[in-house]
């Protein structure tokens, strides 16, 4: 083997680049990587296989969200626990509470299922070049299933794409240009006010510290989805969350009929008699009997929340208490 040539000086950055092209593989035939993102691989890899009993293969087929947190809070690579802790956690949080509300009827107090929490828990694996970087990554099949059934058949496969997938539409919202908020209102409205308030403190986090995000998913399979948080932008997240005020209307009750329903998120459209389309949230009790009404005159029980935003403009969520089939042929009510 020809012996590779004297490493250039350091300060030349590329003459570095030059040298790393020429002298791909080292002794042992592992590649010398020229690009950040070979280095991450690489490095990855590396902790995976030196991380002891239980660490992922290098080839990890679990689903991975890294972030990159930028700004000055993050010179020298570095950043405080202060602020790190409290962005995990409340990241965590945002993709629990969003995940709840995209499979049922959002809820403020009561305590997210545990079936929900499992299918959507991040856990932190490594960290990779940038400003400050770490990798999270999604529950293994048989860490998401342990302790019982559950609702989904393959829950891996679809709620915690979904609520990633949320999440990063509102951040890509609030980055998009125009004054108006109308769009984002819509995307975080109907995920209730217990996914507003983490969102609202996740994004509190990144203001206060003047943080900024980039983000690229990797599901399973398809494509690399990558998404960049200014601290404008969630800013911008932040005031339309903390300025929206919830209040719980009278309860109503609907009749007409029920034209879609989804037992995967938890909701059904009813259309009324003068033609209105109300789209409403299930619980999961309700959910279940979903296919014994679809297409019937139905008749809901519906509790109605109204949400206040800034400027004073007014949204309604509703959510299905009871729902009765008024179609002779069809059995029971639930």
């Amino acid at each position: 083997m020809t012996a590779p040539a004297p490493l250039p000086d350091r300060n030349d950055r590329e003459a570095l680049r030059r040298w790393m092209r020429a002298n791909r593989r080292t002794e042992d035939g592992r590649v010398v990587p020229t690009t950040p993102e070979e280095f991450a691989a690489g490095q990855r890899a590396r902790l995976f296989q030196e991380g002891g009993p239980g660490a992922p293969e290098a080839t990890n087929p679990r689903k991975r969200l890294d972030v990159a947190l930028t700004g000055e809070a993050t010179a020298g690579h570095t950043v405080r626990l202060a602020v790190l802790g409290p962005f995990l956690a409340n990241l965590q949080e945002s993709v629990h509470s969003v995940a709840q509300a995209l499979t049922g009827r959002p809820t403020t107090h009561a305590a997210i299922p545990k079936n929900i929490r499992d299918v959507t828990t991040l856990s932190a694996a490594a960290l990779f070049p940038s400003s400050f970087g770490v990798a999270l990554y999604g529950p293994e099949v048989s860490e998401a299933t342990e302790g019982g059934e559950h609702l989904f058949p393959d829950p891996t496969e679809a709620v915690l794409d979904d609520a990633i997938n949320t999440v990063l539409d509102v951040v890509d919202l609030s980055e998009s240009a125009g004054l108006s908020d109308d769009g984002l209102a819509e995307e975080l409205v109907p995920l209730g006010q217990r996914a507003m308030k983490h969102i609202g403190a996740l994004t509190a986090g990144l203001t206060e510290a003047q943080i900024g995000l980039k983000v690229a998913w990797h599901p399973k399979q398809g494509r690399v989805r990558q998404s960049v948080w200014t601290p404008d932008g969630a800013r911008r997240v932040r005031d339309l969350c903390e300025q929206s005020e919830f209040s719980s209307g009278a309860p109503m009750t609907l009749t007409g009929w029920l034209g879609s329903a989804s037992a995967l998120r938890g909701t059904v459209e009813i259309r009324t008699d003068n033609g209105e389309i109300i789209r409403a949230k299930t619980d999961e009790a309700i959910t279940r009997s979903l296919r014994s009404h679809f297409g019937n005159l139905v008749r809901a029980e519906v509790e109605v929340t109204v949400v206040r935003a800034a400027g004073g403009r007014e949204r309604r969520n509703y959510a299905v208490i009871s729902l009765h089939s008024l179609d002779p042929d069809t059995p029971g009510s639930t």
